[in-house]
């Protein structure tokens, strides 16, 4: 796929799907929560260029989910881009998607260029566990990246966030090595903006001098600022970026209408 010097990028996160199309998340059905965000996006920005998941698209892990996912997208497959959450399977994430995703260091991971932006996936999953950890590897790979591109701008999309939310239940199982992609981060100043998912809402802060967001999600949202998890009964959500190929950029959260 070919890119201009702009890109308009579709970020979806946390469908949490079931091979069951009735499946339940906290008693909530996922499966028309997602078709509610794919109709909505075809409608609003059916020129973008890049659909971007950021993990916990298969609650059940099995390798139908991803298919039926595919089958949801349609003709959108060809802009998908996609990595893992703690839900995830990066195996049949690789036999579903093999042109969504490359490999570093055995992680699912992307990489997009255009001539004034660079947009990377990175990896975040620890097989088992809630928490995110992206690794001495990974990192390392990212710093490569970026310092290869030192001339663009550049956007990175993981699952876990490297920021708190104000939620100690869900902060609690964020990214374990926040303080070393910070490190890596303050060495490449040409990142403008780190979005991930994980949290089931929508929040802003800094990583270093990054601009980090959060994103709701398209399954069951969370209640911000809660001790414990507390369902919002918000309809789902994605989230737009639009990078300019001045340098600029801007990013909206889009919630549909109710399921």
């Amino acid at each position: 796929m070919t890119f201009g010097t702009s890109l308009t990028i579709v970020q979806l996160t946390d469908c949490h799907l079931f091979t069951d199309p009735i499946g339940s998340l906290r008693e909530i059905v996922t499966r028309p929560r997602l078709r509610r965000v794919i109709e909505d996006i075809r409608r609003r920005v059916p020129e973008a260029d890049l659909l971007v998941v950021t993990g916990d698209t298969a609650h059940d892990e099995a390798q139908a989910t991803y298919e039926e996912f595919s089958r949801d997208l349609g003709d959108w497959t060809d802009r998908l881009r996609i990595v893992p959450g703690n839900h995830d399977n990066r195996a049949s994430l690789r036999r579903v998607f093999p042109d969504a995703c490359d490999e570093a260091s055995g992680r699912v991971v992307f990489r997009v260029e255009t001539t004034e932006w660079l947009v990377l996936g990175l990896d975040s999953q620890r097989i088992g566990e809630d928490a995110g950890e992206l690794g001495t590897a990974q990192l390392t790979w990212l710093g490569d990246q970026l310092e290869a591109a030192r001339t663009r701008n550049a956007v990175v999309f993981l699952h876990h966030p490297p920021i708190e939310v104000g939620s100690p239940w869900v902060d609690g199982i964020g990214l374990l090595d926040a303080r070393a992609l910070e490190n890596v981060l303050a060495e490449h100043p040409q990142v403008r903006a780190v979005i991930s998912g994980h949290v089931h809402q929508e929040a802003s802060g800094l990583i270093g001098g990054t601009t980090a967001h959060t994103s709701p999600a398209v399954g069951p949202q969370f209640r911000p600022h809660t001790e414990t998890l507390v369902i919002d009964q918000g309809p789902p959500a994605y989230r737009i970026v639009e990078l300019h190929a001045t340098g600029d950029w801007s990013t909206t959260v889009v919630r549909c209408a109710s399921v």
